[in-house]
């Protein structure tokens, strides 16, 4: 890309970016070249020019700069919120790299990503009644093009209401966040719209996240980040979109907004700001103490979670709970073994993959009857606490 027009797009100055674009191509033309490239920016770049006057009044309260890597851990959610976390964190897998998982608030609901079988990451929804989980299943009404990538999901409290990011034809750049609803009648979601500028950029935006609670969001964007690095801000959702009307700001104006060009310029109101720093500084304080005094999380029931062996109020529970987190580590080692055989598998020579495939047997159903004892002694963990 000619560094003027890349230049003319940093500075979301789309309008000279397009006149710029389309002085190329008749040169191009004139000199019999293909323009494909400059014909696919061109569109890219009006697509941005219209999603500009249609940026959303926001008013930003943070912004923090950070190794992707450590993006999860920077987030302040609230715990009726529901939590993200990595595939492998979550599954103890390592076949599904950047992918994510939301769970909701009662731990009975996932939404995740996760490569089909023609390797381009979608998004998949399981439910768990009692402790058996249902089998991935694709969300409707989101995954009718095979080439769009979904990734990073968060759901509402309202269980209808999904965000999420997608890397698509319709993208401004790279990833872009979208929102769809979830129709009851039809059982299946609507079709995903994009929530535009500030949110969105020419760069890749992703991990759009609400504490309704708190009324506070979260979003993460690489726009002018070097590589490995994010920006995530910190926002004042709104209840209904607002955008700038016409002639409230100038054409330099609104591209500063809708890039963000700095956090201040959307402080339209000091006393909202200055609350939400303040929530937002109590929920940081109280994620320090939860992550001191958190040893582990298990749910009792939706009214009684335990987080430490201090929290059960049954003497026979809490020694349960003590021979629980010992077996779980064990279940850790052999899920680690069993991956570590697998992987050597595939790599394998045919007469080492045949010397190694009892050993994968055996460890298989041993994690199997891991995994059932497990649930068994979950399930009598439960029982004890919540009797008399």
């Amino acid at each position: 890309m000619d560094i003027p027009i890349r230049e003319a797009i940093m500075q979301y100055d789309f309008s000279r970016a397009e006149e710029l674009l389309h002085q190329k191509i008749s040169l191009l033309e004139r000199k019999r070249k293909p323009t494909e490239r400059e014909d696919s920016l061109l569109e890219v770049v009006q697509k941005n020019n219209a999603k500009m006057h249609a940026t959303e009044r926001v008013v930003v309260i943070d912004s923090v700069v950070l190794p992707k890597s450590k993006l999860l851990g920077a987030l302040t959610l609230g715990p009726e919120s529901g939590t993200v976390d990595t595939y492998e964190h979550y599954f103890g897998k390592k076949d599904a790299p950047d992918c994510m998982v939301f769970e909701n608030q009662l731990k009975n609901r996932i939404v995740f990503s996760a490569q089909d079988k023609a390797g381009v990451l979608k998004l998949y929804e399981s439910v768990r009644n009692d402790d058996e989980w249902s089998p991935p299943s694709p969300l409707r009404g989101i995954d009718n093009d095979d080439e769009d990538k979904l990734n990073y999901p968060f759901m509402l409290s309202d269980g209808q209401t999904l965000y999420f990011a997608a890397q698509n034809g319709e993208s401004l750049g790279g990833y872009d966040i979208y929102m769809t609803r979830y129709d009851s009648e039809e059982r299946r979601y609507l079709t995903p719209e994009n929530v535009g500028m500030p949110f969105n950029s020419p760069a890749n935006d992703y991990l759009l996240v609400i504490d309704e609670f708190n009324n506070l969001g979260w979003f993460a964007t690489d726009r002018n980040q070097p590589e490995g690095s994010v920006c995530l801000y910190t926002f004042i959702p709104n209840e209904t979109r607002k955008t700038y009307g016409e002639g409230t700001v100038d054409e330099e104006q609104l591209g500063r907004l809708a890039r963000i060009a700095r956090i201040q310029d959307t402080w339209t109101d000091r006393k909202a700001v200055d609350e939400a720093r303040k929530r937002l500084a109590s929920l940081r304080k109280g994620k320090a103490r939860d992550e001191r005094k958190r040893d582990f999380y298990f749910v009792v029931n939706d009214r009684h979670v335990c987080q430490t062996l201090d929290d059960f109020r049954n003497d026979k529970a809490r020694e349960m709970m003590t021979w629980l987190l010992e077996s779980r580590k064990e279940a850790g080692k052999t899920a680690s073994e069993l991956q570590g055989l697998r992987d050597r598998y595939a790599q394998a020579s045919q007469a080492d993959k045949a010397a190694l495939a009892p050993q994968i047997r055996i460890l298989e159903a041993k994690e199997e009857q891991l995994k059932a004892d497990l649930k068994k002694q979950e399930k009598l963990i439960r029982k004890t606490e919540l009797s008399k």
